[in-house]
């Protein structure tokens, strides 16, 4: 199971890509604001456990990285979103957004959003 930390750095990676096309190491430190050497210990981590690997300077998300990133910032706009439109500010609710996105289990934050879901 990805931890917290983890599951941020491949939703960081994920964004950043989105973003710019590329991602290095530089660029996660400034997302997250930690510092190089805990980026590349991180990656380290992150390569070992099948979910990036590096192509130069470039890290890339595997298949299965992809899929934990990607579930990750779903969960991370959805309650992003949820907080917004109950009136929080966004510079609170992005940031409550990324503590609540770890929280819960996949079959917990299913039926959450299912039920939370707009009816049509």
């Amino acid at each position: 199971m990805l931890h917290e930390s983890g599951e941020d750095y491949l939703e960081a990676i994920l964004v950043i890509r989105r973003l710019r096309g590329s991602c290095r190491n530089v660029d996660i430190a400034g997302r997250l604001g930690r510092s190089k050497p805990s980026v590349t210990k991180a990656l380290s981590n992150l390569a070992a456990a099948g979910l990036v690997r590096m192509s130069g300077r470039d890290v890339l998300l595997t298949e299965e990285g992809e899929r934990a990133a990607s579930a990750t910032l779903e969960r991370h706009r959805f309650f992003e979103r949820l907080l917004v439109e109950s009136g929080v500010d966004a510079k609170t609710a992005s940031a409550e957004a990324c503590r609540m996105e770890h929280c819960l289990s996949e079959d917990s934050f299913r039926k959450l959003a299912d039920r939370l879901a707009p009816e049509g």
